[in-house]
């Protein structure tokens, strides 16, 4: 099996491309369909208008890839499914129009009554591989080429058709332009096409096309990669067995200081290791919940309460790690963050905890785009 993998820090991944007939060249000299020119200071809505087409990663100098020729052409493409607003607006002709209340009958029904019972598991194994079927709602997201894809980030299934992430890892500014082609769950060992622990074998991995893809639309605009959070659509539901199921979400407004003080959640993915290299096992670390007293000064105090700190040892989530799971692994295991953003793009780093994307904050927006 060959297995190509990024080489991005968690927030940023590959290197930008431009499509054939198309420029690299600083926004503000760049005419849009004989209308005029867009100013090199754009709002943030106009800069998520055109986020899709940027090809350089100085927000000093926008640089976008501007069509050659000022014939008036389609903007919409199916290769770069993603949606930036707060509204309806989807790649295919089918409108969102559903509730968050609908949203929540695709759930999983176990998830009902996460809000009891919780028991710390405090007898996880910190920075070691997984075993096989033991974490089957994490999934791993890929780039590039659809048959030999650059795996670069992580996610977690959260529906029999949904997988959540971080919005850095599908939007175009952080991934340089780099289509998301692939989603792949039930994935194991990428080194190997068939799974196997002594006699036990999983079935094969599957993967998906990413139909849609919703970034939140605050997603970068309060602080440094503030809301990082997005939602991904699967081209077709997945097949449940032990090795694909999802994972909990948190109750909307559940007070995580209260639940995880003193206690800790695991982080999973196939991310860079103490030995530098990436991993071809999908490896699971405990980490200790840090309250934003503590964390905040790590980060100039620019933290929102929608972000919260894991870790300071030397255990951590690293590059390729972004956008997995951080899980509370109680009686009911629930998804408590995303994985963010560390400090300087350092991990593993004594006394610096990791940023991560406070789920429970986003139950209602997430729940609003999900449809059968």
């Amino acid at each position: 099996m060959e297995v190509k993998r990024s080489d991005g820090s968690r927030q940023v991944m590959q290197a930008p491309k431009c499509a054939p007939g198309e420029i690299c060249k600083p926004l503000i000299s760049c005419r849009v369909n004989n209308q005029g020119y867009i100013t090199n200071n754009p709002t943030s809505q106009i800069q998520d208008n055109i986020s899709p087409a940027t090809c350089n990663t100085d927000r000093k100098k926008l640089m976008v890839c501007c069509p050659t020729t000022t014939t008036t052409t389609t903007t919409t493409t199916t290769t770069r499914p993603i949606i930036l607003p707060d509204t309806t607006t989807t790649t295919s002709a089918t409108t969102h129009t559903h509730h968050s209340s609908e949203g929540e009958k695709l759930l999983p029904s176990q998830c009902e009554n996460i809000v009891t019972g919780f028991q710390p598991n405090l007898h996880v194994v910190e920075g070691q591989d997984a075993s096989l079927g033991e974490l089957p709602w994490v999934a791993l997201l890929g780039y590039d080429d659809v048959k030999v894809p650059i795996w670069g980030c992580g996610g977690t299934l959260i529906t029999e058709q949904y997988v959540l992430t971080a919005a850095h890892c599908v939007h175009s500014y952080y991934t340089r332009g780099i289509n998301l082609t692939v989603v792949r769950l039930g994935e194991h060992n990428l080194g190997t096409d068939v799974d196997c622990l002594g006699i036990q074998c999983s079935p094969p991995p599957q993967d998906f096309s990413p139909a849609d893809v919703f970034i939140h639309p605050d997603f970068d605009s309060r602080v440094m990669i503030s809301d990082d959070i997005a939602l991904i659509r699967l081209d077709r539901k997945v097949r449940l067995s032990a090795y694909v199921e999802p994972l909990c979400l948190p109750p909307d407004g559940m007070d995580i200081e209260a639940v995880l003080a003193g206690s800790q959640a695991e982080v999973a993915g196939w991310g860079l290791t103490e030995t530098g290299q990436e991993s071809l096992i999908l490896q699971k670390a405990s980490l200790p919940f840090v309250n934003t007293t503590t964390c905040n000064p790590h980060f100039n105090y620019t933290l929102v309460k929608e972000q919260i700190c894991f870790g300071g040892g030397a255990q951590d989530s690293c590059r390729g790690d972004s956008g997995g799971p951080l899980v509370f692994r109680g009686s009911s295991p629930f998804l408590v963050g995303i994985v963010s953003h560390g400090k300087d793009n350092t991990c593993g780093v004594l006394g610096y905890p990791a940023v991560y994307t406070s789920v429970t904050h986003y139950r209602n927006w997430i729940t609003k785009y999900l449809r059968p």
